[in-house]
């Protein structure tokens, strides 16, 4: 990646984060990033739709084998950008019948 302009802290301690680095990690308004404390400065990782649920506090499950395998692809296929979007919920439970 070429070189990106300072980020300067501002009032309240807020920063902004360049158009670049936004489009590159797909960040966009209401999403979540991780700051991880390094030798070297701070880390800030996007975190994924799922990562948001357990930000909220919902109730912990344990999963079946199987569940945890179907949990895993289901991320996998949503990093990869594998969703789909319905306009209703009619046209959602056709495509589950499928």
């Amino acid at each position: 990646m070429k070189s990106l302009p300072l980020i300067q802290v501002r009032e309240k301690a807020q920063i902004t984060l360049p158009n670049k680095i936004r489009k590159v990690f797909g960040i966009k308004n209401g999403d979540y990033l991780e700051p991880k404390i390094r030798k070297d400065g701070i880390l800030l990782s996007p975190k994924t739709i799922s990562d948001k649920a357990f930000l909220v506090n919902l109730p912990s499950v344990t999963l079946s084998k199987k569940g945890e395998k179907m949990l895993k692809e289901s991320l996998e296929e949503i990093k990869r950008g594998e969703i789909k979007s319905f306009d209703n919920v009619e046209d959602l439970i056709k495509d589950l019948r499928n």
